[in-house]
């Protein structure tokens, strides 16, 4: 069984992280089509935040989104 791990700061190094500005009408699936062409990786962005859901945010906040994914996901596998 495999779990997720948040990456350490060193691995969080190793990433690209793409700033993101929440605004009105965001949502993490449509940022996930956006970055990973997949609206079903919403997940990763939320979790990769630690804002299970958009309510957990408000205008004005940043987030950021981890690419490469795979290269992300790879490193969070434990």
């Amino acid at each position: 069984r495999q779990t997720l791990r948040h990456p350490t700061p060193e691995e969080r190094s190793t990433l690209y992280l793409v700033p993101h500005f929440w605004t009105l009408g965001d949502r993490f699936y449509k940022l996930a089509h956006k970055h990973y062409g997949d609206e079903e990786l919403w997940w990763v962005i939320a979790w990769f935040n630690r804002a299970p859901t958009e309510a957990h945010l408000k205008i004005g906040d940043t987030i950021v989104i981890p690419t490469p994914l795979d290269e992300w996901l790879d490193q969070t596998e434990v």
